[in-house]
């Protein structure tokens, strides 16, 4: 009987506790995610290792609107300034790295919360094969940091992306 009475009260315990919001955590709804968002990483695992998409400090913003709009902008810090001054005359391999320590988007939001998903309807991209799209993308949000997965369509396997609030 007491083996009984430790399991019920152990069982119990651990539903209460589940049912409890962890602290720090927000709902994840539309308006909890609105407002100015700074990059933090844009990582993905590879043969166990984490790989840093723009680089160990990568510098970018991500604003959602009130109004359901949004622009997104990540970029290296460290890419190179063009040689010869003009953004029209970059060469193959100093255009080739701006591409890809780049990524851009904007158009518009919803946030599904029943699964806890930022839908991105995307207008226009750095990434022209993501004009069009709508992209769901699963997200959590833990006091003042925003991550979410991105889809692995850039060639390299899903992506962890992680923002901060900007204050």
């Amino acid at each position: 009987m007491k083996q009984l009475l430790k399991y019920l009260t152990a069982t119990a315990a651990m539903l209460i506790a589940l049912c409890l919001p962890a602290a720090g955590i927000h709902a994840q709804t539309a308006p909890s995610i609105v407002g100015s968002w700074s990059l933090v990483s844009l990582t993905v695992q590879r043969s166990g290792n984490q790989l840093n998409l723009l680089g160990p400090q990568p510098q970018g913003q991500l604003i959602f609107g009130s109004d359901g709009r949004y622009v997104l902008m990540g970029i290296r810090a460290d890419l190179p300034k063009l040689a010869e001054g003009s953004r029209l005359a970059g060469s193959t391999e100093e255009n080739k790295l701006i591409a890809e320590g780049t990524v851009a988007h904007f158009g518009t939001y919803t946030v599904d919360e029943a699964r806890s998903a930022i839908v991105f309807h995307i207008q226009k991209s750095s990434f022209p094969n993501w004009d069009g799209d709508v992209q769901t993308r699963p997200f959590t949000l833990v006091g003042d940091r925003l991550t979410y997965v991105t889809p692995g369509s850039f060639g390299y396997g899903a992506a962890t992306v992680v923002w901060q609030r900007a204050k």
